[in-house]
């Protein structure tokens, strides 16, 4: 079915937009897939809007900025999944660990150590993507596991962990320790290790798109991302 969503200054068809690397001016220009969680909140257009969770709409936006044309659009029933994704402090704070641990953190132990090893994260999240994510660690967070899982894992995986990112703390999900937390973000890597995906073919990376954004303009940067989109290699 389709419907429009009017922002106050322009209204658009929803339906009709096709998802695009970068941040826009209007929905004319283009929109990402945060974009259009605005435009579907009705709220002011942004690729960061409020009711997502920044943990979350990080891991969005790296994604549609590395992504091919037709693996991007793959992304735009999430635009309409993460709207009131944004919850109270724990909740982030668990995502946050999540994509920590697949960014390559060891959070087990005790409070002290992983602490340290979250300060740790934020030298490699400011060598990686920039000044603004090492001092915002959730959106930090977010936006380095965008980057490793892109590279390793692919699609089904990286869809597959925002998935996992919007059930903690969905409806019905019991509150619990913080040990729980720590081992629900181990939990989830070790799947992956235990049942792991194909990787592509180096031959194949220009082929299916993962040069970047998929439309020949370099990486798809957005304006003050302080760092160049690159592969990590741990």
């Amino acid at each position: 079915m389709k419907w429009s969503s009017d922002t106050g200054r322009v209204r658009v068809d929803v339906d009709s937009l096709r998802l695009e690397p970068g941040t826009h001016r209007s929905p004319q220009d283009g929109v990402c897939v945060l974009e259009l969680a605005s435009l579907i909140a009705r709220e002011e257009f942004s690729d960061r809007p409020r009711c997502v969770c920044t943990v979350i709409g990080a891991f969005l936006r790296g994604w549609n900025d590395r992504a091919g044309h037709a693996e991007r659009q793959a992304l735009r029933p999430y635009a309409k999944r993460v709207v009131g994704s944004r919850a109270r402090r724990s909740v982030t704070r668990r995502r946050r660990d999540i994509c920590l641990t697949w960014a390559g953190a060891n959070l087990s132990g005790n409070w002290p150590s992983r602490a340290i090893r979250r300060l740790a994260m934020r030298f490699r999240i400011l060598l990686f993507c920039g000044v603004r994510p090492a001092l915002r660690l959730n959106e930090g967070a977010g936006d380095l596991a965008a980057r490793i899982v892109f590279s390793r894992y692919g699609t089904e995986v990286g869809l597959r962990l925002i998935d996992t990112l919007l059930e903690v703390g969905a409806d019905g999900e019991h509150s619990s320790r913080g040990e729980d937390r720590d081992a629900l973000a181990r939990s989830v890597v070790e799947d992956a290790i235990r049942n792991p995906l194909p990787l592509p073919r180096v031959a194949d990376s220009g082929a299916n798109g993962r040069n970047g954004n998929g439309n020949g303009n370099g990486n798809g940067t957005r304006p003050g991302s302080g760092a160049a989109r690159m592969p990590i290699e741990t």
